[in-house]
């Protein structure tokens, strides 16, 4: 499929997924899928919480009734395994160890069933490839059950987590096209179409106050794993270019804030899945900045973070250089926020 077949594609399921979100939020609280304020939820009245069945139904419409372009068959299956089980959090609450088992369920298909799985972490040295030979399966399941729970503990503030992962989607969607790679490159431009018609309605806009619907768990879990799937994919095998270090730049925004989160709960004695409101939005919000200008400074970062992972690796940058200067931006990250939010005065107290 040519690059303009993809953008035709991307707008087709971009007007299929508002529409479907549009219908889905009707239905919402019949169905128990709302999200109602309190603790550390400050957003006024109940919404909607329909953004990840609305995307997996989009995928399922561009396979069996647009037929644009190919999905992997295993990533549907592995998708619908997350989103039964995140749809079910998003009524119940559920404890952490059924999602657990469900999203190492989920890559356990990706591995099996796709054969996709991290089989090198590339040249880090500048001497030579690092293969993780029988460390594969694992650190697969590590690598890509930690990417679904950075983004999912990013999405915090409107359209957050949709505009930074339309970013990081698009990269593997320009990253996929440059390399000739058509299967991932259409699921990564399907899913860019089908996250756009969503933010329609989870942005703030100048008609649209708030969020009228939210990504749920089901949402960001399932983007989550669409952008391990694709970094993955695109870095390992026969005839890949990308190396991995490039593919992770894309993502070092929710990553950074989700390690430095947790080293920074650790250091105060807590667990590092203790809950708080200390993430680089509510840093942002707590500076004075607007939920859009705080989306657009961080927007903005998931651009040029992207920029260097992808423009890097076409240029020929060393993998060993990237990862360095990756290694350092991480570390930097993590010493920036600790100091501003010391800086700022006493790091807001865990509400719950």
């Amino acid at each position: 499929m040519t690059p303009s077949g993809f953008a035709l594609a991307a707008v087709v399921m971009a007007v299929v997924a508002s529409v479907a979100t549009m219908v889905l939020a009707r239905f919402a609280p019949a169905l128990g899928l709302m999200d109602h304020p309190g603790g550390r939820k400050d957003h006024n009245g109940s919404v909607p919480v329909v953004g990840g069945i609305a995307l997996v139904l989009t995928l399922v419409c561009a396979v069996f009734c647009v037929n644009i372009t190919p999905v992997p068959p295993a990533f549907l299956a592995a998708a619908a395994i997350l989103v039964v089980i995140s749809v079910w959090d998003d009524r119940n609450e559920l404890h952490h160890v059924p999602r657990f088992i469900a999203q190492v369920a989920a890559v356990l298909v990706m591995i099996y069933a796709a054969g996709i799985e991290l089989r090198t972490v590339g040249n880090l040295t500048g001497w030579r490839p690092i293969g993780l030979w029988v460390f594969a399966v694992p650190m697969t399941v590590f690598a890509v059950v930690g990417v679904i729970n950075a983004v999912n503990m990013i999405d915090g503030m409107d359209g957050l987590a949709g505009s930074t992962s339309l970013v990081s989607l698009a990269w593997y969607g320009v990253a996929a096209t440059l390399s000739g790679l058509v299967e991932q490159a259409g699921l990564a431009w399907l899913l860019c179409g089908g996250l756009a018609g969503f933010l329609l309605l989870n942005l703030r806009l100048p008609w649209q106050p708030r969020a009228r619907v939210f990504l749920g768990d089901a949402g960001s879990t399932l983007l989550g794993f669409a952008l391990a799937w694709l970094a993955i994919d695109l870095t390992q095998g026969a005839g890949r270019t990308m190396p991995p270090i490039a593919a992770l730049w894309v993502v070092l925004l929710p990553l950074a804030d989700c390690v430095s989160l947790m080293a920074r709960r650790r250091s105060r004695g807590q667990s590092p899945f203790h809950p708080d409101r200390e993430h680089i939005h509510h840093y942002l919000l707590a500076r004075g900045l607007s939920v859009s200008q705080a989306l657009g400074v961080l927007v903005a970062a998931s651009i040029v973070f992207g920029a260097v992972g992808v423009v890097g690796w076409r240029l020929g940058v060393p993998e060993w250089v990237l990862f360095w200067v990756f290694f350092f931006a991480f570390f930097a990250y993590h010493r920036a926020m600790k100091r501003a939010w010391k800086k700022l005065g006493e790091a807001p107290s865990p509400t719950g």
